[in-house]
């Protein structure tokens, strides 16, 4: 049985409650944010550079439902809640280069997809061998499910801190109605 709250801030119809069973359509943002007050200031500063910067994240695992198809659009209803993968890494230091993404695939069997998400941090990022990561990831989750993936897809951000402040990249998969 199924206890859904009487009324959250935006989730005010009755079909509004089924956000986290009838997923039909996703979105991808990523976004880079710099803050000279805090780590979590430069997260809110990626989220809005990303266009989800009023919007709440609720972190979810990788599946993707059957029958979705990828948007541009998000609903930008100020404070709502949205599921999403979320992959962000953060840094203070200078001379120093933070990579975030997600990878997605469909399934050859039309039954859906995956998503992964990966970050790094290091002095030197290279992107051949970030999206390889990515890749190998995505592979290894269609494998331990023995089936194929038929199309894979990648977004990612990588910055370097130039100077003492603090740093974030971020890439999301947003779940939508």
């Amino acid at each position: 049985m199924k206890v859904w709250p009487k009324k959250l801030s935006c989730m005010d119809k009755s079909s509004d409650r089924k956000m986290f069973e009838d997923v039909k359509r996703f979105a991808v943002r990523t976004g880079i944010g710099r803050s000279r007050v805090s780590a979590i200031n430069a997260v809110d500063d990626a989220m809005v550079d990303a266009s989800v910067g009023e919007l709440n994240f609720i972190k979810v695992t990788s599946i993707l439902p059957e029958g979705i198809e990828r948007t541009d659009e998000i609903s930008k209803k100020r404070g709502c809640f949205r599921p999403a993968v979320l992959s962000t890494a953060t840094v203070s230091e200078p001379d120093r280069e933070i990579a975030a993404g997600i990878a997605w695939g469909t399934r050859e069997d039309g039954k859906g997809g995956y998503v992964i998400e990966h970050s790094t941090e290091a002095e030197k990022i290279d992107v051949k061998d970030y999206r390889k990561k990515l890749e190998k990831k995505l592979n290894a989750m269609a494998d331990r499910r023995e089936v194929r993936l038929k199309k894979k897809e990648f977004a990612f951000e990588k910055m370097k801190l130039k100077e003492n402040t603090f740093g974030c990249v971020l890439a999301a998969l947003v779940y939508l109605l």
